[in-house]
């Protein structure tokens, strides 16, 4: 592979030498800023320029970025945030300088990853890092196994296969859901998260985007996109609550306790579960031989879709010919940025070209512990790294599902709006009530609906309006 000379300009290293280094902030822990630091260490090395990254909890990272926005104390020259984040944070924010757009390290980023993610309001903000979207795994030693084909034949009158639809997904949960596995121990159906805190909204999310996105009446899977009046509480909502809650009902591990997405991937890997919804890390942590308990045992599908849509103009359920998949781009991808008050801008996009470089990059989404997709086309083609780790047939497999997610004439993106975290934490707080118990889910969409008007009145039903449009790819003007 011919490897992309990235915008460093190694004749200021020496006069850097001795300046005050570079500050990156990111959330803890290896994902993220592992890679963070890591491409920190060998840009140091390269260039004389020294790199401190700088890590914060997650719950408490987009606050203290935009304290520091507003307060005008901002000392990161470099920040590695969602790109959900991009519409609040952009304001304090420098462009993406036009010699780097115009690189193959951005024309090589997926069009799905790029065109959204890395702009906002019709300017280039941000770099891409990763390419986030939900895929389904499941155990092909469980799925081929004469026996448990003959039993799910008996009871569905059809072959055990990968799911196409969230009803077949339900079906296929239900029949593994404490049937014994090879090693003698009751399997959970499926693993999907829901610890507060664990990525749960978008595992609801996924749950809704085939019901939600219909193909006449594109934007409103969140919100109307003539008034922002919210989606949430309509009935595609409430079956994608439902199909959410038999899936918990059919997955919820042996010791009750709710999973985090990470540890969906992790229970998964040790063969806990027939299948599992995850982000594409589930592919190399499932299929990996030093650290999985299933690998050469794991095989890949598109997120499943639906026999029908809602019509939200009609306000009735429309029936479809065939099963439509609706691949849903949860939480986006990691974007860095730079802020307008960086002491060297030049220095700290050296910086982020340095580690969206392929030669880096490129070990980064083949690394299951980097928190880093895919999100390159090349990365999608590359099937003999990928083979490297996960095995030629995993490897096909998995490439497959990601090109075939991202091809699909119908992938519907996250929300991402200005007050996306007032928005997002409206809405688990009252997920959280229906899974305590507390409330049931009408009652709570219908809260976290009212809700979601307050916050839009509160910003501006205009403004949102035409930044909910742009999102998700309408003409600003709703006439």
């Amino acid at each position: 592979m011919v490897r992309i000379v990235t915008i460093v300009i190694l004749l200021a290293a020496i006069a850097r030498a001795e300046a005050a280094p570079l500050e990156v902030l990111t959330r803890d822990g290896t994902p993220i800023a592992g890679p963070a630091i890591w491409h920190a260490e060998s840009f140091a090395a390269e260039t004389g320029i020294k790199v401190e990254v700088t890590q914060r909890p997650f719950h408490s990272l987009y606050g203290e970025i935009m304290i520091g926005f507003v307060t005008g104390r901002t000392t990161a020259d470099v920040l590695i945030i969602p790109s959900a984040w991009l519409p609040d944070f952009a304001p304090y924010l420098l462009p993406v300088p036009p010699a780097l757009v115009d690189s193959p390290l951005v024309q090589g980023v997926h069009p799905a990853y790029r065109d959204a993610l890395m702009r906002w309001k019709g300017r280039w903000m941000a770099m891409t890092l990763d390419g986030d979207l939900h895929m389904g795994a499941y155990r092909k030693d469980l799925f081929e196994d004469p026996q448990t084909r003959a039993a799910f034949a008996r009871i569905f009158g059809k072959p055990l296969a990968p799911p196409q639809s969230w009803a077949e997904y339900s079906e296929i949960a239900t029949f593994f859901h404490d049937r014994p596995g090879p090693d003698g121990r009751p399997l959970a159906g499926t693993l999907e998260a829901s610890a507060e805190g664990g990525q749960r909204l978008w595992y609801l999310f996924s749950h809704a985007a085939a019901y939600t996105a219909h193909p006449d009446h594109p934007g409103h899977v969140f919100f109307d996109p003539q008034t922002m009046s919210p989606e949430i509480d309509n009935p595609a909502w409430r079956r994608a609550l439902d199909d959410y809650l038999a899936a918990l009902e059919a997955g919820l591990p042996s010791d009750g306790v709710p999973l985090a997405s990470h540890e969906v991937r992790a229970r998964f890997a040790a063969g806990d579960a027939a299948m599992a919804i995850d982000w594409s890390d589930i592919g190399v942590v499932a299929s990996d031989p030093e650290g999985s308990e299933i690998a050469g045992k794991v095989g890949f599908f598109v997120l499943p879709g639906s026999r029908d849509v809602w019509n939200p103009e009609a306000k009735a359920w429309e029936a479809l010919p065939d099963v439509r998949t609706v691949p849903f781009l949860a939480f986006g991808g990691w974007i860095a940025v730079v802020p307008r008050s960086a002491d060297d801008p030049r220095a700290a996009w050296d910086y982020i070209a340095w580690m969206a470089d392929p030669a880096r990059t490129d070990r980064d989404v083949t690394d299951g512990t980097s928190g880093f997709n895919p999100y390159r086309r090349s990365q999608l083609e590359a099937s003999d790294r990928w083979a490297s780790v996960m095995g030629p047939e995993a490897a096909s497999a998995y490439l497959s599902v990601l090109r075939e997610s991202l091809s699909l004439p119908q992938t519907a993106p996250d929300l991402r709006l200005p007050g996306y975290p007032a928005y997002m934490a409206a809405l688990d707080a009252q997920l959280g009530r229906v899974l305590a118990g507390e409330a049931p889910p009408d009652e709570a969409l219908s809260a976290a609906a009212v809700a979601w008007d307050q916050i839009t009145d509160r910003l501006g039903r205009a403004s949102q309006l035409r930044n909910y449009r742009e999102a998700m790819g309408l003409e600003s003007d709703p006439r």
